[in-house]
């Protein structure tokens, strides 16, 4: 009987140790918890510029905001944006993620279906069109790519 008890507690202790929150761990969702990405929106085609933040909470969800300057008058149709592999002079025709749209230079979306992990392993761009009636990209900003370490041969 004693040695059932001491098995069971060493169990619970061991369980205990190995449990951990979203905020104990910075890895979690393929990015570092909690982390925000600066995008820098550049005009294009005679668009708008500003800036994109993604932000990532420690519970791992993903909200992309949008501010441009310039804003279309507020008549005009709402401006689609969405993200793409690739970069702003050449990315991928299809979208891997559609955000809100943009209206009066703003747009924010939350929950996005991915990580910051995810987003800055390989190139991907924020890209704003014209209207929904014109696809001309009117403002493109890059993710940045996060850096990767090797370890070197000694």
């Amino acid at each position: 009987m004693k040695t059932a008890w001491k098995a069971a507690l060493a169990a619970a202790i061991t369980l205990a140790a190995c449990s951990s929150s979203a905020n104990d761990n910075p890895t979690i969702g393929g990015g570092a918890v909690g982390q925000i990405s600066d995008v820098t929106m550049q005009a294009a085609n005679g668009g708008q510029s500003g800036t994109a933040k993604l932000t990532e909470s420690p519970s791992v969800v993903l909200t992309v905001t949008i501010s441009l300057q310039n804003a279309p008058r507020a008549q005009l149709p709402q401006q689609p944006a969405s993200i793409h592999a690739g970069t702003c002079n050449s990315f991928a025709p299809a979208p891997k993620f559609a955000l809100n749209a943009v209206a009066n230079g703003q747009s924010t979306t939350s929950p996005l279906n991915s990580t910051l992990g995810e987003l800055s392993s390989t190139p991907y761009v924020i890209v704003v069109q014209r209207s929904t009636t014109d696809p001309t990209t009117a403002s493109c900003g890059v993710i940045p790519v996060a850096a990767t370490t090797s370890a070197s041969p000694s």
